[in-house]
């Protein structure tokens, strides 16, 4: 009991707890934000619109479209305002849609091949082709091949692979969000309520969120001398905006994050100092 009395052991419990709750809202900060971006359909979906991705992506498309053309020896001008961003945006949009949903993500091609048929026999009347000098084979072969290169240049690389940890992790990440939450306003509580002196409580929560903050500022930091998100090469130009994107948009939000606690924290240091001088 002689141990508990002790000012210099009170202080470095309470600098242990202080850290503790340190440790807890920087939990409940990455993991909230985890919940707001990643694992959140909508800010997927918002990266995307804001990007140059799906513009990037119809041009990907088109331009594996004409080299398949030229070895059926189309016009490599048949190609030409083919590809439909719109329909393009809706098969993204259906993709993303199964794949938050746990659904196996498919691409349905059903109207991008009716769509090429139609070309196909534009493209045989204003070159005078008759129709009958081309097998049918050939035409459904042609159009298979395409619709595997449209279904293959929208589903977004790696998402299938990861899908079942992904929805394990969603699940998983809002349950170890309310621990943090709930185990950070606990600590928050004992401190606050254990301390004869209130601004000594608001001292060691100055502590937390000061400590909570410069953590946080020390990831993007990091990411930003290191140049790690600027190394990331993906060989489609699409996906790779779209992933250099996200990372940005989300170490910006960190960063966010951090200067607001430690705007927090200097809100409290001043109150202390405020109820300080009013003990003396």
């Amino acid at each position: 009991m002689k141990l508990f009395k002790n000012i210099k052991f009170q202080k470095f419990l309470y600098i242990c707890l202080s850290l503790l709750l340190a440790f807890c809202l920087v939990g409940v900060s990455v993991f909230t934000l985890l919940t707001c971006t990643i694992f959140n359909q909508s800010y997927l979906g918002e990266v995307l619109n804001n990007s140059e991705y799906y513009v990037d992506l119809c041009d990907e498309i088109q331009g594996d479209l004409v080299d398949i053309g030229n070895a059926s020896g189309l016009n490599k001008k048949f190609f030409d305002d083919f590809v439909d961003e719109v329909m393009v945006r809706e098969n993204v949009q259906n993709y993303l849609d199964m794949f938050y949903s746990g659904q196996k993500p498919t691409v349905d091609t059903k109207n991008f091949e009716r769509n090429l048929r139609s070309a196909i026999e534009k493209y045989e009347v204003k070159q005078g082709i008759n129709p009958e000098n081309v097998s049918e084979e050939s035409i459904d072969y042609f159009v298979k091949e395409a619709a595997k290169i449209y279904s293959k240049n929208i589903k977004i690389t790696y998402f299938d692979a990861i899908q079942k940890d992904f929805m394990k992790w969603s699940k998983r990440i809002l349950i170890f969000d309310l621990i943090f939450a709930v185990l950070g306003i606990g600590l928050a509580v004992v401190i606050f309520l254990t301390q004869k002196w209130k601004h000594k409580a608001i001292r060691y929560f100055y502590y937390s969120t000061a400590a909570t903050g410069l953590f946080l500022i020390i990831i993007p930091i990091a990411v930003y001398f290191s140049n790690i998100i600027s190394k990331i090469a993906i060989l489609s130009r699409s996906l790779n905006d779209m992933y250099i994107s996200c990372l940005n948009n989300i170490f910006m939000n960190v960063s966010i994050i951090a200067v607001i606690f430690l705007i927090i924290s200097a809100v409290l240091i001043v109150i202390h100092n405020h109820l300080r001088k009013k003990t003396t």
